[in-house]
Formats: structure tokens, sequence, C-alpha cells
């Protein structure tokens, strides 16, 4: 099963919360008022500093507890600051988008792993369950891009990241392996 041929959607929910946020900031607060180029770059920057959460637990901003609550409106107004300092609004696209390159490496590591070692069998729908868990314990690397996928050399540049990544697909494939043969 190449990495080509997975066919799965993984969502990370802290995108759904820092949405609402930042939605919630911009109708209470007039001097926060960025273009939707720099609403993303804000979104990427605070989501490179949350842990993620693939697997559902709390879907909108005030499920957070109070802790949470003031440490990620925290960081979207470091985020914000840090934008406003330094806009890329001026660029001429409007086809920018918000990626996770970390979704892009561990569906390529996912398949590889898959296709490379037939101990590994999963159902379809087990396939995104497993991604979510290798997901949930990532670092995020989030980027504004109009390019896709450019940015994922970057991430794979990273001696360290690669890897652990490739430790992380095979430990959660493994465990769900093992569940598979318990429920057998």
């Amino acid at each position: 099963m190449a990495a080509a041929n997975l066919n799965y959607e993984v969502h990370n929910y802290m995108e759904d919360i820092v949405f609402d946020l930042i939605q919630q900031k911009q109708q209470s607060d007039p001097e926060f008022d960025f273009c939707p180029r720099c609403i993303l770059d804000i979104c990427a920057l605070v989501l490179n500093s949350v842990k993620p959460q693939y697997i559902k637990v709390k879907t909108s901003f005030d499920e957070l507890d109070q802790t949470d609550a003031e440490n990620l409106e925290q960081l979207v107004s470091q985020a914000a600051e840090k934008v406003r300092a330094n806009p890329r609004h001026e660029q001429d696209s409007d086809d920018y988008q918000l990626q996770n390159t970390s979704e892009i490496l561990v569906r390529q590591v996912l398949g590889e792993l898959l296709e490379e070692q037939p101990q590994f069998q999963l159902d379809a729908d087990q396939i995104p369950i497993a991604a979510a868990l290798v997901l949930n314990q990532t670092k995020p690397c989030y980027a504004v891009t109009a390019k896709g996928s450019a940015y994922k050399r970057t991430i794979e540049l990273d001696h360290q990241f690669t890897p652990g990544l490739l430790a992380l697909v095979y430990n959660v494939l493994n465990q769900l392996k093992d569940l598979n043969e318990l429920w057998l």
C-alpha cells in the first residue's frame, strides 16, 4: 500500500479551536483586524506552539479549561503582534492555505511501512486512527503556502524528525496489531 494510495482524512481539532478564538477576537476587538492571509499566518504560529488534538476531545474554545484558554489567548495575541509587525498580505495570491507538513510526512511514512512490513495489516478504518495517534505525538509544522507541500522539504532536513516519526509510526502500528490480535 503505497503512500499515494492511502486514502484517509485526519483533522487537528485544535485548528477549529484556534479559528474559533480568532473569530471571537475579531468580533469583540476592533483592533484585531487582519486580512485572511494574516489570519492564516497567526493560526500557523499558534498551531505550531500547541499540542495537536487529532483525536477529538474538545472541539471549541469554550470547552477549554481556564488555564488552557488563557494560554491560547496569550499565544494568539503574541502571534497577532508578530504578524502585525511583519505582514505578508501584500503578496498577490488568494490561493494560500494552512497546511501541516507533519501530516504529509506521516502519510508517507505510514504508507511505506504498511507496504514494506506485511505483519501490519490494518483495515481502512484503522488507518486514520493510526495517523491520528501518531500526529498527536508529533510536533506540528504548520505553514501558510500557495505551493502545497513545498515546506515538506524543510522538515525533512531536521535530522531528528524523520527517525522519531518512523519510531512513532512503528510503535502505533505494533499497538494496533496487538489490539487486532486480542479482538480475534
